[in-house]
């Protein structure tokens, strides 16, 4: 683990370059594991709900689950993950960006879903895009997001599927605080591995259940 204070480096574009470079190894780790929120959500959303995957990936396995009942809009920063994702889900839309560059129209969206991807957004941004989702959810609207349990520094690690990759995130006290000041109301939060393979480290992750106020 290394600091991730160099003013000179993008870190943005160290984790859309790094998600380039692992795509073929994060991809085979991630592509079987199933996901029970993604469960819960279709139980809460009627047939062709629109859904936001902040952070798809190639799309497997999670955009791919949703496609099959919802009309699904996918962003991801990596070019190579959004060309799989475009090759794996067919009846999805995908978007090659910075979620914090884009903007949709209030109330887009009944869902949004951000698995394993805030954590990679510099945390000074992590508010905004708190607003933003909620602007862009309807009322009653669902957020379903990992977050982080204790607040560090941003950092780096040099070994993520052979890549470097960055990590900045506050703690879950603040990000209560931030979801209720944007506009949700936490229904639910349990923790969840790191959604790849076994042989992989052992960590956990809040996974967050909050809703849109009316």
């Amino acid at each position: 683990m290394k600091p991730a204070s160099d003013p000179t480096l993008d870190y943005k574009r160290l984790v859309a370059q790094g998600y380039d470079q692992c795509a073929a190894a994060y991809e085979l780790a991630r592509r079987e594991k199933t996901h029970p929120e993604i469960k819960w959500l279709k139980k809460q959303l009627p047939n062709q709900a629109q859904v936001l995957d902040l952070g798809c990936g190639c799309g497997l396995p999670v955009t791919r689950e949703l496609a099959k009942r919802f009309v699904v809009t996918g962003v991801d920063i990596s070019a190579e993950q959004i060309r799989r994702a475009r090759r794996h889900v067919r009846h999805a839309t995908f978007l090659h960006s910075d979620i914090m560059a884009l903007d949709f129209p209030a109330a887009s969206f009944d869902a949004v879903v951000a698995l394993y991807a805030i954590f990679h957004l510099p945390r000074g941004e992590h508010d905004r895009l708190f607003h933003n989702l909620r602007r862009w959810l309807k009322p009653g609207g669902y957020l379903v997001a990992t977050l982080a349990q204790d607040p560090e520094e941003p950092y780096t690690e040099p070994d993520f599927f052979g890549v470097e990759m960055y990590w900045s995130h506050y703690g879950m006290l603040e990000y209560n605080a931030m979801l209720a000041e944007a506009g949700f109301t936490i229904l639910s939060t349990s923790l969840i591995g790191h959604g790849y393979g076994l042989e992989a480290p052992v960590e956990s992750h809040p996974l967050v259940i909050a809703q849109a106020r009316e």
